[in-house]
C-alpha cells in the first residue's frame, strides 16, 4: 500500500537519552537522520514500517549507552 507520511529531520541536541540524560553526539543525530532520509524516501508503507523499526533499534542502542 502507498503511504505518504514523511518524518521531520532531528536537530543537533535534540535527542536526550531518557535513562542517562545523555545527549547524543552530531555523528549519532547524523546516523539517526539518515534513517529518516530513507523512510522518507521510501514509498510503500512495509518499507517504511520497516524504517522506523530499524531507526527505533538504533536510538534506543544510543539511549542505553554507558547504562551498565
Amino acid at each position: 500500500m502507498i503511504d505518504s507520511r514523511q518524518q521531520p529531520m532531528t536537530s543537533y541536541g535534540d535527542l536526550i537519552s531518557p535513562y542517562t540524560n545523555r545527549v547524543l553526539c552530531d555523528s549519532e543525530v547524523d546516523t539517526y537522520n539518515l534513517y529518516t532520509i530513507d523512510f522518507n524516501r521510501f514509498t510503500y508503507t512495509d518499507e517504511k514500517e520497516f524504517m522506523l523499526d530499524q531507526r527505533h533499534r538504533f536510538v534506543n542502542n544510543c539511549f542505553y549507552e554507558g547504562f551498565k
